[in-house]
């Protein structure tokens, strides 16, 4: 019937898609005040929010217990949703981060402005691998999974594909 139903306001920009998590019945989403919010998507009333040093133009990636984000504080951030956003562990890219991570075979791969893509362990947080563009990697990177081959839009107007074999990258 089209009534309003609640509204939340942040001081800044929200420039990205929201997450859902339907376990918790949470929307989740970055907005340029440099927070995460994850609000309870029946009342708007906010579970918990995270602060990062700067904003993020990346969709947050909700996987089991766990939310992954991406920001351009250059880091990608690992919050336990079970523990209202507790941090789990954060991993420093060295540069800023514009692209959402995305889940593929059980790790985390984004794009960063250094020009790599980025494989994580999402349970660690640590560096498994890279490949390195010509140029900064852009939003939205994509994985065919039948195919698997990655996709990625960089800064120089080009799409690489990649391929993934096995367990190794590229």
């Amino acid at each position: 019937d089209g009534k309003l139903l609640w509204s939340f306001s942040t001081q800044g920009e929200i420039k990205a898609s929201f997450a859902f998590d339907a376990d918790r019945n949470l929307i989740l989403f970055n907005s340029f005040d440099g927070n995460l919010y994850a609000l309870d998507a029946d009342t708007g009333l906010p579970a918990f929010s995270f602060k990062m040093q700067a904003g993020a133009y990346s969709t947050p990636l909700v996987f089991g217990n766990r939310v992954y984000i991406s920001s351009l504080d250059k880091k990608l951030y690992c919050l336990d949703l079970d523990r209202k956003g507790e941090l789990v562990w954060s991993f420093d890219a060295g540069a800023r981060i514009f692209s959402s991570p995305v889940m593929v075979e059980g790790n985390i791969f984004f794009g960063a402005n250094d020009g790599r893509l980025y494989e994580i362990n999402p349970e660690t947080g640590k560096l498994i691998g890279f490949f390195q563009a010509t140029e900064r990697i852009t939003n939205p990177i994509a994985y065919n999974a039948i195919t698997k081959r990655f996709f990625l839009p960089t800064y120089a107007n080009e799409i690489f594909c990649l391929s993934k074999r096995n367990t190794e990258l590229f």
